[in-house]
């Protein structure tokens, strides 16, 4: 009896689990900038409900606490080093995060001038080829660009829901982990 009920629970349990890892968790980004202020909100839900939402950027500035830290010169150095010699791990774990990652869709608004016609104008067609390699390539992410020639000025808007499978990304990032350059690339970031 005692090991019946044991059974179902861990059968019930491993069925949670699998859940958890291939049904897709689904994520919504927006949020807009100025040059003065800044608003962005991330909501997870899963199955439809809301998982967590974040509070709006300007709640978070009135509680966050400045930091004051010495800054380690060598640190920089030591993590681009780190991040050469785990390439072949980070590049496993892009791949995976590649499968796990569906754009349901994808919306950018961007107003820019550098103050300069010209280089606001060099800018733009830069940006304007690699919007359209982007509009190309996904056919969910429609993206646009109005450069400002006459001022200097920044404002953008993002609307943003995406799927992310977390199976392969545990997968992936176990499979980088085991990897001792990464190890020590996740431990000097988190120091």
């Amino acid at each position: 009896m005692i090991l019946e009920i044991l059974v179902i629970v861990l059968v019930i349990f491993l069925s949670l689990i699998t859940m958890i890892l291939l049904i897709p968790f689904h994520v919504v980004a927006n949020g807009s900038t100025t040059l003065s202020s800044t608003n962005f909100q991330i909501k997870f839900s899963w199955l439809g409900v809301t998982v967590w939402k974040s509070k709006s950027s300007d709640e978070q500035k009135k509680k966050a606490k400045p930091e004051t830290k010495t800054p380690n010169r060598r640190r920089p150095v030591q993590i681009i080093s780190l991040l050469w010699k785990s390439y072949p791990a980070i590049e496993k774990l892009l791949g995976s995060v590649k499968k796990a990652i569906r754009i349901r869709r994808l919306s950018a608004d961007l107003s820019f001038g550098t103050g300069d016609p010209a280089d606001t104008a060099i800018l733009a067609g830069y940006l304007w080829s690699l919007v359209g390699l982007l509009d190309g390539a996904f056919p969910s992410v429609s993206l646009s660009l109005r450069p400002n020639l006459e001022a200097s000025s920044f404002d953008s808007s993002f609307d943003a829901e995406v799927a992310i499978t977390i199976g392969f990304v545990l997968t992936g990032f176990l499979r980088a982990y085991s990897r001792r350059s990464f190890r020590q690339l996740v431990k000097e970031v988190r120091a």
